[in-house]
């Protein structure tokens, strides 16, 4: 006995989707014995393309519908367009399933503390070393050489940028740099010391484009922050 071939409703964990009911082939004996045919029947193939013809919203059921919620994720899936998290994902949280932070997380956490320590150091500064009295603080500076050009550490291959620098009277008094109480320093300031070595003595003002000269006698200090 022939079976239908073509369910009407199809199980996809979706909303189901109503297709047109189709009729039964045409059956053609083979008279030389051989297998017997089936001859679709034209109608059902012309009901089958007329309804996947029709726009989305005409056909009941479907998920791209005006009806359909889209704002429920399928598991596993963020939706970047609504910024809602998957439905594995507790609310308010990057942490990975198990609790733990992930390496992005820590690193984004100690950028925001590295940036906090600096404003805290910045505002000292200024106290200290007032405008009004010919200073002036400078942020994240290179360390160049007389011809403005960056020196690169012969040992590493880097640079060397500092974070604050104070100038008065066309010359460098200070030089710190900013860090936590734990993070090592050691290789950072021999890489510094190479430089100067080899010629790093100057930093350019952002404003101005003057290169300052930094005397033999100040070396970057290290202030550590909690």
């Amino acid at each position: 006995m022939f079976q239908n071939k073509f369910p009407q409703k199809i199980e996809s964990g979706r909303p189901e989707i109503e297709l047109p009911k189709m009729e039964k082939p045409e059956k053609i004996e083979n008279g030389t014995g051989g297998l017997t045919e089936w001859k679709p029947n034209e109608d059902s193939i012309k009901k089958a393309l007329e309804y996947f013809r029709k726009k989305p919203e005409e056909n009941p059921g479907d998920r791209t519908g005006p009806e359909a919620d889209v704002s429920k994720p399928v598991s596993g899936i963020v939706y970047a367009e609504t910024g809602k998290k998957s439905d594995t994902q507790a609310e308010g949280t990057d942490k990975q399933s198990d609790g733990r932070e992930t390496k992005s997380d820590i690193g984004i956490q100690n950028k925001k503390e590295g940036c906090r320590r600096e404003e805290e150091v910045e505002k000292e500064l200024e106290d200290r070393y007032p405008e009004s009295e010919g200073y002036k603080v400078i942020r994240e500076v290179y360390l160049r050489d007389k011809d403005g050009k960056r020196v690169v550490d012969p040992e590493t291959g880097e640079m060397r940028r500092i974070d604050f620098v104070v100038v008065k009277d066309g010359k460098v008094v200070d030089s710190i740099e900013v860090t936590s109480k734990t993070a090592p320093k050691e290789e950072q300031s021999a890489k510094e010391e190479r430089i100067r070595e080899n010629g790093g003595n100057y930093i350019k003002d952002p404003d101005t484009g003057e290169l300052i000269q930094i005397p033999d006698s100040v070396h970057t200090r290290i202030e550590r922050r909690e």
